[in-house]
């Protein structure tokens, strides 16, 4: 009897020592504001597959594309879920200027694997173009810098 009384209570310490150390650690939402959905692949994360045509001919973008004036650039948007994006461009030494979505207020809600429905034309001059897309959960104003909540990707693309 005596043993069975030991081992229950070595049993009811382990049960209780488990309990206490799984418990899940809970950030601090002041310190560690929440950054989005997580766990996902990085695969589907937030992005722009960017397609530019010459001469007649569409071909993705990859880092050994070289841009020149009079490409044509196609954009479509990657991700796991829909969001609101607003896409920038700066063609060379141009300010960069919006060009998804042209003449709105605020951003747009977009779903994955859409194409958006710019196709903005590559002028001369400069070196390469940036492509900055703003990614949020809910609309912004367009032209407003990133807040914390934004997720900003930014593509660098080499041009003759």
């Amino acid at each position: 009897m005596k043993r069975a009384l030991i081992f229950t209570g070595i049993g009811a310490l382990l049960v209780g020592l488990a309990f206490l150390v799984a418990r899940p650690r809970v950030p601090d939402p002041a310190s560690e504001p929440y950054a989005g959905v997580r766990g996902a692949s990085r695969a589907k994360a937030a992005g722009l597959e960017v397609h530019f045509r010459r001469g007649g001919v569409e071909e993705a973008v990859d880092p050994r594309t070289v841009l020149r004036a009079g490409d044509s650039l196609r954009f479509v948007v990657r991700g796991e879920r829909g969001r609101h994006v607003e896409v920038r461009l700066r063609d060379g030494d141009t300010a960069p200027a919006t060009v998804f979505p042209a003449g709105a207020g605020e951003t747009a809600l977009v779903q994955p694997r859409e194409t958006l429905p710019v196709r903005p034309t590559l002028a001369a001059g400069g070196a390469k173009v940036i492509v900055t897309a703003l990614f949020s959960d809910r609309a912004r104003p367009i032209g407003a810098a990133a807040d914390d909540d934004t997720e900003v990707v930014t593509l660098a693309i080499a041009k003759e």
